[in-house]
């Protein structure tokens, strides 16, 4: 259909003249040519002035971007060639630039003045001259760092991010520095594996962190190579206050300490479970996942294939077909509770054995392990008991040498007794009790409903303590009364004290709730 048909038939389909709105342009400019044609700038423009000022290597470094391949390798690619053209230049432009707003920066997206300023600051901080700066910047210079760029070794690279961190994230105006902290510390520990760090040069450039859960992984699943102090710890660091709070830890934590190791060792010995270990149903199994060491960096230095890196018994890397796998008992795959079964089931037997009160009401949940902990928590307690026996081990030489000195003593010595200087002394001791019994009464809190009112502050975070001050009562006091309050329906304490501060065990805090709406 030719145009002048076309009209006619919009004109015929909607009843207007579809030419009245048309501009046609003279035919006569069909067969003009343009040209590229220079701007004319206003006289004394600084334009090519600064652009002269700009150095020439800025330039030669910005033209070397090629496109040859596809993006995520062509922009790591060219940023390492640009980084090491550019590894030992130094600037000195302080002109304020506009920071690039942006994931993943590299040179390609900066401008010759944003470029300047970068290089400018590197030029400081490599001298010492520490100097806040845009976050673009900051891990622009990380990216060097982990490539390679400005470093002489491995141990060199974790050096300088080291002195990033201390001296320039500690300053003020840094955005988003608890961000690039916590990628920072990703990437030492990424780093460190691929580039074949000892777990003990891990330790000594990194910290021991990285490696906490780790260990208390790997003793519980060898706990025979292990202290009991070493076991408990670990247990202390994967369930935290659920342990500290126990009422069976605050008044009997060295026999606990024993007992849990004693039990955790027997039950381990004990095999299958339902199927599987205790310590299967508590750490699963190890766990195969492709790792991606270095994210969101231009790094690009291949590992050897077939690396292997074993870093402890539970956790190595694999290097195979261009791609890591890291094997290892899985933060995912940790079952907390079944953990606190274990735990929660001794604790139930001390507070019986010790009479510590508060007993615990078995749960349903725990049913699994109840048996195999009950055998083994009977023959942890006859173990220790025998073994305080054999502590009171009394050198009766001794105590007859101490006898006979005593009777020299005696004799050697005259004293005059008047019955105006004895003492009662267990009138005194009566005396004290007594004063301290009363000292408790008069400081407990008369109305329970003050109380309940310092609970729903704690519950909601309100501030509690002006409560306390103004009724003259004590936390630990108040921690105490709530809860007895609250044992019945929980089984367990719902607060733990620590001095002036009462915390609420988040375990109960749904339970504790559903009470409340209730009073």
């Amino acid at each position: 259909m030719d145009a002048k048909k076309f009209l006619d038939y919009i004109n015929e389909r909607y009843k207007r003249n579809v030419k009245s709105d048309l501009i046609v342009l003279d035919s006569a400019s069909e067969g003009t040519k343009y040209s590229d044609t220079a701007i004319p700038f206003a006289k004394g423009s600084d334009f090519f002035k600064k652009r002269e000022e700009t150095p020439k290597k800025i330039y030669e470094m910005i033209n070397m971007y090629s496109y040859d391949e596809y993006p995520w390798y062509q922009k790591s690619k060219n940023f390492y060639k640009q980084g090491k053209f550019m590894e030992d230049y130094e600037d000195n432009y302080y002109e304020k630039v506009r920071d690039y707003c942006g994931y993943f920066v590299t040179y390609h997206e900066l401008n010759a003045n944003q470029l300047r300023s970068y290089f400018t600051w590197r030029t400081d901080i490599r001298k010492g001259n520490y100097r806040s700066t845009y976050t673009s910047f900051i891990y622009l210079y990380i990216y060097e760092l982990l490539c390679g760029i400005g470093t002489v070794s491995k141990y060199d690279a974790i050096n300088k991010l080291k002195e990033l961190e201390e001296n320039i994230l500690n300053l003020e105006g840094i955005e988003n520095v608890a961000q690039i902290k916590s990628n920072l510390n990703r990437w030492y520990f990424e780093y460190s594996v691929i580039n074949g760090f000892s777990a003990e040069e891990i330790k000594e450039y990194i910290g021991e962190d990285v490696f906490k859960r780790d260990d208390a992984i790997e003793i519980f699943k060898k706990p025979e190579n292990h202290s009991d102090n070493e076991i408990f710890d670990a247990l202390m660091f994967l369930l935290g206050s659920r342990v500290a709070g126990s009422l069976s830890v605050k008044k009997q934590k060295e026999n606990m300490i024993y007992i849990f190791a004693y039990v955790w060792k027997a039950i381990l010995k004990a095999g299958s479970i339902d199927g599987q270990t205790v310590f299967t149903h508590c750490f699963s199994r190890l766990q195969s996942k492709r790792w991606y060491p270095l994210g969101n960096t231009p790094y690009l230095k291949e590992s050897r294939e077939g690396t292997d890196y074993v870093l402890n018994s539970v956790r190595s890397y694999h290097y195979s077909k261009q791609a890591w796998k890291e094997k290892s008992y899985t933060k995912e795959c940790f079952d907390k509770k079944k953990l606190i079964s274990v735990f929660r089931e001794i604790d139930r037997y001390m507070r019986v054995e010790y009479k510590l009160g508060y007993c615990l009401k078995e749960r349903e949940e725990d049913k699994w392990i109840r048996d195999y902990v009950k055998e083994a928590f009977d023959k942890a307690v006859f173990e220790l008991n025998k073994n305080k026996k054999k502590q009171i081990d009394i050198d009766f030489f001794a105590l007859n040498k101490i006898r006979s000195d005593a009777d020299i003593t005696r004799e050697s010595l005259l004293v005059e007794e008047s019955e105006d200087t004895i003492f009662d002394i267990s009138n005194m001791t009566d005396n004290v009790k007594t004063q301290k019994e009363e000292i408790v009464k008069e400081d407990m809190p008369a109305d329970i409903d003050i109380n309940i009112r310092i609970l729903e502050c704690i519950l909601t975070g309100e501030d509690y303590k002006q409560y306390i001050k103004e009724n003259n009562l004590f936390a630990s006091i108040v921690t105490d009364t709530l809860n007895e309050r609250f044992f019945d329906d929980i089984g367990d304490n719902i607060l733990e004290c620590d001095g002036e501060d009462i915390y609420l065990i988040e375990d109960y805090k749904e339970d504790v709730l559903d009470i409340m709406e209730r009073l």
